[in-house]
């Protein structure tokens, strides 16, 4: 009987400690804390940024306002990073290229007229990344709104085919558009 219950206990460690090694290896980096957009039209870039470095339930997060010129198409580009620490941890290699095949930034105009978003980064399927794309902004006629940003990570790649329906977030925040 004591050798039973040994061997069920050793049992219950190792798939305890494999758990969550495969738990911690399917998350692969680090919080992302910021979130910084590069709107680039010729000799024109328009920056904004979301930082929260301590977390929900800290200070409050520091949160840019976008001014895009009205339809105007510009290239974007999205860096990600984590500054909860030091030094700060640059993760849109990990995210945007090591990582593609099992996340998907969503970037998500309200009201949708506001701006026309194209991603153009792909995964090794063909699936949209988020990274980098084009960005239509509309018509003087809107001139404020939002645009969503909302990672999702998928514990299984073929996840991602189902879009917003799987997977964690690992970031969701918004900022706001003014167009001048």
């Amino acid at each position: 009987m004591k050798y039973k219950w040994g061997a069920a206990a050793l049992l219950a460690l190792i798939a305890c400690k494999k758990e969550k090694k495969d738990a911690d290896s399917d998350v692969g980096h680090s919080a992302v804390t910021t979130l910084e957009v590069v709107l680039v039209h010729g000799q024109d870039t328009v920056r904004g940024r979301y930082k929260d470095p301590d977390g929900p339930g800290g200070r409050p997060a520091v949160i840019d306002t976008l001014r895009p010129a009205a339809n105007t198409r510009y290239t974007f580009s999205i860096r990600l990073y984590d500054e909860s620490g030091n030094p700060v941890k640059d993760l849109t290699p990990v995210i945007f290229e090591q990582q593609k095949n099992t996340h998907t930034l969503f970037l998500l105009p309200d009201p949708p007229a506001l701006a026309e978003i194209q991603v153009e980064d792909r995964d090794d399927l063909g699936r949209p990344v988020g990274g980098r794309g084009t960005w239509t902004q509309g018509p003087d006629s809107l001139r404020t709104g939002v645009v969503r940003f909302l990672l999702r990570h998928y514990l299984n790649p073929n996840d991602k085919n189902f879009g917003l329906e799987r997977g964690a977030t690992d970031l969701d925040v918004s900022l706001p558009v003014q167009v001048p």
